[in-house]
């Protein structure tokens, strides 16, 4: 966590954002601050490769990869309950053993819940653009963030980013550009993601005809 607050205040914001009524065997939830989950302990013991995916919405971009690849653990941290149960009621259906939740700001707590190096790819599909100025610094795709994202990854792992408003999608590019331990291996950004499963909200702003903006970056290493 990196907002300037006191400890008691942390302490307060943590309370509150471990705080659910949501009970399942696969929801990971830190049991104290600064004491970071084993992922490896989390999964069944075969699995030995993780993804994450920031903001999982309704879970279906998690639930086509996990389906295709049981191999790979997907953990899906997103923080309206509502979404983690619509998901995990597709997991259920499907006998998928390789997802897992949290359900924390990860605005807030993130990179204190988990080891580093850690993700072989990271995924932050069409988060919250936050348009008016004021907000901006709402955004997920701060420089901080990309500090926590990096410690995350492996060596050579992926960070995989799309949104559909282009003043994001500029401010996203210029972040990454002052940020050279992440590498553009092909182009810098690009407005197709063949074979990559498409999200409710995707198919919804390409049927309006939105342009959507897909940057792709590695980890050096």
């Amino acid at each position: 966590m990196h907002l300037l607050v006191s400890p008691e205040i942390q302490e307060k914001l943590w309370k509150f954002t471990t705080k659910t009524s949501y009970r399942s065997d696969y929801l990971l939830q830190p049991k104290e601050l600064g004491k970071k989950i084993d992922l490896k302990k989390s999964f069944p013991e075969e699995i030995q490769n993780f993804v994450l995916e920031l903001g999982s919405g309704w879970g279906e971009v998690a639930i086509e990869l996990a389906s295709n690849d049981r191999q790979t653990g997907y953990l899906l941290m997103e923080k309206k309950v509502n979404r983690i149960i619509h998901t995990e009621k597709q997991r259920k259906t499907l006998g998928l053993e390789n997802i897992r939740y949290m359900t924390v700001n990860f605005q807030w707590f993130f990179d204190e819940l988990l080891e580093k190096e850690i993700f072989d790819k990271i995924i932050i599909n069409f988060p919250d653009p936050w348009p008016k100025k004021k907000h901006r610094k709402n955004r997920l795709m701060q420089s901080q963030m990309l500090e926590q994202i990096y410690d995350l990854l492996k060596p050579g792992g992926k960070l995989i980013f799309a949104t559909d408003y282009g003043p994001y999608a500029r401010k996203t590019i210029s972040l990454f550009r002052k940020f050279p331990k992440f590498v553009w291996e092909e182009k810098e950004y690009e407005f197709e993601r063949p074979g990559f499963p498409v999200s409710f909200f995707e198919t919804e702003k390409r049927n309006e005809g939105r342009r959507i903006y897909y940057l792709n970056r590695t980890k050096v290493k």
